[in-house]
């Protein structure tokens, strides 16, 4: 089985060297040790690494998590966290670019194996398990088009009941909504949840919600 191959992003150079020690006593493979957020953004287009230690506070003008978005909007590569420092604000920004996980500094061995373990298993489940957005609007579509004379005929309840669906498809966005005051409606939608969108796993670029707006229940599908 090969090595993980991992970049350790950290701008304290002993602290890098020790990690990569760390590291390598662990079972994995370091492939580049670099400071600052251009030099890791340059060594992941060169080496393709299987995941990323990212520090957050680095120097110069891009910090860890600046880093990390320039990243992932180009390269499909996990990345777990490294700081010194839990605040809220901090959290926050970091929470937003999806990271595999948060480590705080110092290190663990058996914290550093868990996280980085756990990280490429989720990595590799998700690639396993993605739909693309075009694969989901096929998706919706022909489940429409199946059960729309099931759903009409009261698959849910054994009654009849009006089609309970508002839908509209665009090419960036399906919105789906029903009438939250109805219990067949409710079936309806939820059979539909099950269906088709809790078989899938959701990529970062393409986002669902569901939510309420007046008197209607809404799902939504948004392509980036």
């Amino acid at each position: 089985m090969p090595k993980v191959k991992i970049l350790v992003v950290e701008d304290e150079k002993i602290l890098a060297m020790q990690l990569e020690m760390k590291l390598e006593n662990l079972g994995f493979e370091v492939i580049g040790l670099v400071s600052s957020g251009t030099e890791a953004i340059e060594s992941v287009k060169k080496e393709q690494p299987d995941l990323i230690l990212m520090d957050i506070l680095l120097k110069g003008n891009m910090d860890g998590i600046e880093a990390s978005k320039l990243i992932l909007k180009l390269y499909d590569i996990p990345i777990i966290y490294l700081t010194a420092y839990s605040d809220d604000e901090t959290l926050i920004r970091a929470e937003k670019t999806c990271p595999y996980g948060y480590i705080l500094k110092p290190f663990k061995d058996n914290e550093l194996k868990a996280n980085i373990r756990m990280a490429i298993y989720k990595h590799k489940y998700q690639k396993a398990n993605v739909m693309d957005f075009e694969d989901i609007y096929r998706e919706v579509t022909m489940f429409l088009d199946e059960k729309e004379d099931l759903l009409r005929k009261g698959l849910f309840e054994g009654e009849e009941f009006a089609w309970p669906f508002h839908i509209d498809i665009g090419i960036k966005n399906i919105y789906i909504s029903i009438d939250r005051n109805n219990k067949e409606s409710y079936n309806a939608f939820y059979k539909l949840l099950e269906d088709i969108i809790s078989k899938y796993t959701i990529s970062e670029e393409n986002e669902i919600s569901v939510y309420p707006k007046g008197d209607e229940l809404c799902l939504e599908f948004t392509k980036q």
